[in-house]
């Protein structure tokens, strides 16, 4: 880094790693740890800006910079945008919008944070490898990032109040916490009916249709 070019303020540096989950921000990669990159090069913007910064693994920072590479800051633009829908619009606060808003990104982030971490539980009960307290461990954190899954639902239930959003959340939540549930009743090493199965597929197309709710109601 330039002597001539200053940190990314630890403020900021927060906002663009919770957006991510802390993770990097490509959705087929999602590995750690990251670095904070910036879409425009950091030599023709000469600063650092939310809209322009985002979470990137090494790996994934390396083939953004190589100019030949498919990942080409329209890629990195629309990633971006997937974390954050509202980046680019002028967000009124007409009828609490800005909460609305506020409600939908904490629920994502916790959903960023849980279901991986409940991937990585069952992965290491189906393995014939894995210890029990690894299993064990690993319970204990998902367990750990379902209460704040389960704080966010509820937050954002309550901004969100009666409308099909909020009732589509609740599905999504209790439909990983039962299969969560069912992992944790089975027993060691998991069945293959239950190992096997892909929670983030599942939920895939409902997961498309909140996110088509919350663009909607908030006029994307």
């Amino acid at each position: 880094m330039s002597a001539k070019r200053p940190k990314v303020p630890s403020e900021l540096r927060r906002r663009v790693l919770i957006e991510a989950g802390h993770r990097c921000a490509i959705p087929t990669c999602k590995s750690t740890p990251v670095e904070i990159a910036h879409i425009i090069p950091w030599s023709k913007v000469r600063k650092h800006e939310f809209k322009n910064l985002i979470a990137l693994c090494p790996t994934c920072h390396t083939r953004f910079d190589d100019p030949h590479s498919p990942i080409d800051r329209k890629a990195m633009r629309e990633y971006k945008a997937n974390l954050n829908p509202l980046l680019s619009v002028g967000l009124r606060n007409r009828e609490g919008q800005a909460a609305l808003l506020a409600a939908y990104q904490e629920l994502r982030a916790r959903f960023a944070d849980w279901v991986p971490a409940e991937v990585q539980h069952a992965a290491a009960k189906s393995r014939r490898s894995s210890s029990l307290t690894e299993v064990a461990d690993l319970r204990s954190q998902s367990i750990h990032k379902f209460s704040w899954a389960m704080c966010a639902v509820l937050d954002f239930q309550s901004a969100w109040k009666d409308s099909e959003a909020s009732g589509l959340a609740g599905s999504i939540l209790y439909h990983v916490a039962e299969w969560s549930d069912e992992i944790h009743d089975a027993p060691f090493p998991l069945p293959k009916e239950i190992g096997q199965r892909d929670i983030t597929e599942e939920i895939s197309e409902a997961s498309t249709e909140l996110h088509l709710m919350v663009c909607e109601e908030l006029s994307m």
